[in-house]
């Protein structure tokens, strides 16, 4: 009976130490998992701020000035202005196939 208390005891100590490594690792995956999303919310926020800078950059009035003080571009004469339409088989093919 004494050897069957030792085993008990034994196994019991075992699983304690068990249950005690095996919080400890989810402790520790749960601190990365939130260190994780807040690089993720990091990274997101950085995203949303390029996705602005882009929109700033690209607008029409920021890409005019640049073309005529950098480039010294200019727009057209009308005159000098062509506009192509498709014909009618390449119309239809666009209608077609959307």
């Amino acid at each position: 009976m004494t050897k069957l208390n030792i085993y008990l005891a034994v196994i019991l100590i075992i699983c304690g130490l068990g249950i005690v490594t095996s919080q400890h690792e989810a402790r520790k995956l749960f601190i990365l998992l939130e260190k994780e999303q807040e690089l993720a919310d990091q990274l997101a926020i950085e995203w949303n701020q390029l996705l602005l800078e882009q929109r700033t950059w690209a607008m029409h009035g920021h890409v005019e000035k640049i073309a005529r003080g950098k480039l010294d571009m200019t727009v057209p004469a009308s005159l000098n202005i062509q506009v192509i339409l498709p014909d009618h088989a390449s119309s239809r093919l666009y209608k077609e196939f959307p």
